[in-house]
């Protein structure tokens, strides 16, 4: 409670200090709140902070809102059709919640003639309006830090230059989310599952901008009219405290799993408990296969189109996962058919566009070596008899 009093006094006295500052009444600057150690905040976040020292006003203007308590929230979020919109909320209200959290904010200071201000308020203020505040939020193309981005192509056209953020197509989305979930290892993990190749895509200078951190960066040497557009940098809170990367739990794992069933594998004794694996490994990809497929064609993330992790995760795993149980041919011709596709997938992924994350490796030799058991017709009597 102590370090937030304290926040919060450091917040009034920068606020008292910019508005007597301001000659012209009105100062539009660009928010950007630091990481977070949660998955929902390890992006950060970016908004707009509008003064008015005549109207006595601290406003920010923020498109990262959304209905928390719509009783179809998963639902909608799950398939991409959770509307996000434009809200406006008091400045203290919103740094409480960053003050609290530990995560630093930083304030950029636009240089904007009273005309150009003009159009910058106009604009936010028709995008308030309720049948302009909603959008289709798309993490890596509109979100609300593209939305305060395009604001200047849009309002100032040429006249406005974006500064260097990165290099183009110098580095691919995904490479560059890796960075910011690298302490949340099973997170990204399942993430880069659901993915397909758009996020490898190398990104533009204007595309890395859909982080807030590179929008900042953007911004930081932009030019109107050929002169710079921030007047100055203000860090309204600190940096949190140091975090240690965190080992790659699900690498270490994964590989610990493919050994310990390789080695059981040699064990005779071990023959029946292994088949009650293989049910439920293969049921496991089946029902992942499943949701991806879900994922393409059931929601609005264009990001988990034409997922390669199909090949290995393939669907039809969940029907092998019945057959093994049974003395079938179709279980054997199954196996062998599976084991080529995700044969040739391997071989595909030298050249491939979407490369398969390095946590999936064990995964994909567990399931060569697994299918590799079944490839052949087989008797299972002892397996039978327990379950008879």
């Amino acid at each position: 409670m102590l370090r937030v009093l304290i926040l919060l006094a450091l917040l009034l006295s920068k606020f008292t200090s910019s508005v007597a500052q301001d000659s012209s009444g009105v100062r539009i600057s660009i928010i950007t709140c630091g990481v977070g150690q949660d998955l929902y905040s390890i992006y950060g976040h970016s908004a707009v902070r509008l003064i008015d020292s005549i109207h006595q006003t601290d406003v920010v203007y923020n498109y990262g809102t959304f209905n928390f308590g719509d009783p179809d929230f998963y639902i909608k979020f799950t398939r991409g059709k959770l509307p996000y919109y434009l809200n406006l909320e008091s400045y203290s209200d919103f740094m409480g919640i960053y003050a609290e959290e530990g995560r630093s904010v930083y304030e950029q200071v636009l240089d904007l003639s009273p005309s150009d201000e003009k159009k910058m308020i106009d604009f936010l203020a028709t995008n308030l309006k309720p049948e302009n505040k909603y959008y289709r939020y798309d993490f890596l193309f509109d979100n609300c830090s593209t939305r305060i981005r395009d604001i200047f192509s849009k309002e100032y056209g040429k006249r406005f230059q974006y500064g260097s953020a990165m290099k183009d197509d110098s580095i691919s989305f995904r490479t560059l989310l890796n960075y910011y979930e690298r302490n949340l290892h099973w997170e990204r993990f399942g993430i880069n599952l659901l993915m397909s190749h758009q996020v490898d895509w190398k990104m533009t200078n204007e595309q890395s901008m859909f982080l807030p951190d590179y929008l900042m960066k953007g911004l930081r040497n932009a030019s109107l009219d050929g002169k710079p557009l921030i007047k100055e940098t203000l860090q309204l809170l600190p940096e949190p405290s140091f975090v240690k990367d965190v080992p790659n739990q699900p690498r270490i794992v994964f590989w610990l799993l493919f050994v310990v069933i390789m080695l059981l594998s040699f064990i005779p004794m071990m023959k029946t408990p292994l088949l009650f694996f293989d049910v439920f490994l293969f049921m496991a990809l089946g029902l992942l296969g499943c949701f991806m497929l879900f994922m393409w064609f059931g929601t609005e993330h264009k990001v988990c189109a034409w997922n390669r992790n199909l090949l290995w995760a393939l669907p039809l795993h969940l029907v092998f996962a019945f057959l093994i149980p049974r003395k079938s041919d179709m279980a054997a011709k199954y196996a062998r058919y599976a084991s080529i596709l995700i044969v040739i997938s391997l071989l595909y992924n030298l050249f491939a566009e979407q490369k398969y994350i390095v946590e999936i490796t064990p995964i994909i030799l567990l399931i060569i070596f697994r299918l590799n058991s079944y490839t052949t017709k087989y008797k299972l009597s002892s397996f039978n008899q327990f379950i008879r």
